[in-house]
């Protein structure tokens, strides 16, 4: 059956808590209802039912089956787990990082889904207004047929490249120019839904026409994109409506916890280590999250 073949991890695949913490007791957890005690460490039967409800939904009857599975890889994993701390393995530096990277993880994600559980969601007036907003991503919805030319500009000669894309009839005749110059260039074809392009790319295609073509900069390579073609593919309200009320809540708890980051970054101490330093066209000294 297709849920025996990948709905059951796979043996050591879930994350145990014992190893991001190593071996001891899980505090205050008296409450917590034993599933297994391994050399005296508690499994929780919390633990396997937040896995278990990770799952979605599952055939009747095999609900308790499933769980077993799960708990048997956490009292391997459990095992394993004592067995590393025993032979002082927890005390290896590359172990360390990855447990305080792991832990570091784990802690940021809670602190952020503590700080926007009470977000409210949209209404249906904000989703509408979403949804006439943005014409090009459902109203006038286009599928984009697109060739890419890649070339392999230098800061030295990337004013010289684009200059000669500006005065090519046509791509073929641009990357014959190009390669009797010895610059290189690669080409690529692809399709594309409005909603797969960077929203910046996309005002530019809906305002061209097949055959037109434009540049972009992208990693210190000059690229060269024509619209081949375009097919209208509209969609409607009712259809998207939960995808943009999905969209503005992450939206707004991204935009929450950039400032939450803001204020956090600016009341601490924050001192980087040449050579490392923080990136210039972020706010603050914070990243994005």
């Amino acid at each position: 059956m297709y849920w025996n073949k990948l709905a059951i991890p796979a043996a050591f695949s879930l994350v145990s808590l014992s190893i991001l913490f190593g071996c001891d007791k899980i505090e205050g957890n008296d409450n917590l209802k034993s599933a297994a005690l391994v050399n005296g460490q508690i499994i929780a039967a919390e633990q396997v039912d937040a896995e278990l409800g990770k799952m979605g939904q599952i055939p009747p009857g095999q609900s308790q089956v499933i769980a077993n599975r799960i708990l048997k890889n956490f009292v391997d994993q459990e095992l394993l787990a004592q067995q590393a701390v025993q032979t002082k393995l927890d005390a290896r530096d590359d172990v360390r990082m990855k447990l305080a990277a792991a832990r570091r993880q784990i802690l940021a994600e809670a602190q952020i889904a503590a700080a926007t559980k009470e977000m409210a969601a949209p209404g249906e007036t904000e989703i509408k207004g979403y949804f006439d907003a943005h014409p090009e991503l459902f109203d006038k919805r286009r599928v984009y047929k697109l060739q890419e030319l890649i070339i392999a500009t230098t800061p030295e000669n990337i004013d010289e490249v684009r200059e000669l894309a500006n005065k090519a009839k046509d791509p073929r005749e641009l990357a014959a120019t190009l390669q009797a110059r010895n610059i290189q260039v690669g080409a690529r074809e692809a399709v594309k839904a409005a909603e797969d392009l960077p929203a910046e790319l996309l005002v530019k295609l809906s305002a061209m026409k097949p055959g037109q073509t434009m540049t972009q900069v992208q990693g210190g390579k000059l690229n060269l994109v024509i619209l081949i073609g375009a097919e209208e593919r509209p969609v409607g309200f009712e259809q998207t409506a939960p995808m943009i009320a999905r969209y503005l809540v992450n939206t707004k708890k991204r935009e929450h916890v950039e400032a939450e980051l803001a204020k956090l970054g600016a009341k601490a101490k924050i001192e980087y280590q040449p050579p490392y330093a923080a990136f210039s066209d972020i706010k603050g000294n914070q990243a994005k999250p």
